[in-house]
């Protein structure tokens, strides 16, 4: 066991970085494709999900910012406790993974499985490096919805996990680009008239 947590605890390390890293191309992409508590929620926690919507409040900048801060504050802390100890480093990250996790479900329980994601730290710094105006990277998606949306179906925004409005974006020619769509397509499979692509 002693083995174990460090590995996975610096595994961890990697779910911090990588969402961050990659947004600066490609948006929120990670958190939609590659993050394993948020395909956790999606494909675990969902049957259980009352999904509700998702409180403003969480949404807001204020409470974002807080989160951010509150997180890297209990984290530096933690991480200058256990400098120089690999072993004690390391479970600093697997314990900030499993107790955010189990906030996530909680609220997962209460609202709707991507609950948490719409104030995770890392995804919120995620989306503030986000790409918001051309040029984009060839390799960053976004959503075009087409002139056939009559924006009253509102099927894109009912199956979105993070319950943003892609038909808001018709017509506009850059797409739709909310810094927190995680470029899961969900949107699109879900259009009865197809009106929406990536």
């Amino acid at each position: 066991m002693c083995c174990f947590v460090p590995a996975a605890g610096w595994a961890a390390a990697v779910c911090m970085v990588g969402p961050v890293a990659t947004s600066v191309r490609r948006g929120r992409w990670w958190c939609g494709h590659v993050c394993p508590r948020g395909n956790f929620y999606d494909r675990v926690v969902a049957w259980a999900s009352p999904h509700r919507a998702i409180p403003r409040f969480f949404r807001s900048t204020g409470f974002r910012i807080f989160m951010v801060g509150f997180i890297f504050a209990v984290f530096g802390v933690q991480m200058s406790l256990a400098w120089g100890d690999w072993g004690r480093m390391g479970m600093v990250f697997w314990k900030i993974i499993l107790a955010t996790t189990a906030v996530g479900v909680a609220l997962a329980f209460v609202y709707a499985p991507r609950t948490w994601c719409s104030f995770c730290p890392m995804g919120t710094l995620s989306a503030w490096v986000a790409p918001k105006k051309p040029p984009f990277s060839p390799g960053f998606r976004r959503v075009r919805v087409d002139e056939t949306c009559n924006r009253k179906c509102r099927n894109c925004e009912r199956v979105c996990p993070m319950q943003l409005a892609p038909h808001e974006a018709r017509r506009e020619a850059e797409g739709y680009l909310h810094p927190d769509c995680l470029k899961c397509g969900t949107c699109a499979a879900a259009c009865p008239t197809k009106s929406a692509c990536f």
